[in-house]
């Protein structure tokens, strides 16, 4: 499988769910955590914060309903900027444990009519 099947897959995934929040379960090559930690949340979004100085964050969903949590291991979110979407795997405590970055979707080019 090439990384724009995958990409494919993950946006026809999203696009049925519903509500993308929620009903992510997919696996990615891209993920930033070596660690398998259990997470109980899994949450899609946009950045809208990361204070590196405070360990918090929060990011907006589709809804535009905010979403804070905390960063345990700020490693995970140092690669990333405010305005980037991702999806985050929270645990009980809202603690950040998994973090995906979810790339932009390449269209195709649309075949020209010009002959």
């Amino acid at each position: 499988m090439t990384k724009k099947m995958i990409r494919l897959g993950l946006v026809v995934l999203l696009w049925q769910a519903g509500d993308p929040g929620y009903a992510i379960a997919a696996q990615s090559t891209e993920m930033l955590s070596g660690e398998d930690r259990p997470s109980h949340h899994v949450i899609t979004g946009t950045l809208d914060l990361l204070d590196f100085n405070t360990g918090k964050g929060s990011l907006k969903t589709d809804l535009g309903k905010p979403i804070f949590f905390d960063m345990v291991q700020p490693e995970l979110f140092r690669r990333l900027s405010v305005g980037q979407r991702v999806t985050i795997g929270m645990n009980e405590h809202g603690q950040a444990v998994k973090v995906i970055e979810i790339p932009p979707v390449e269209l195709p080019v649309p075949p020209s009519t010009v002959q």
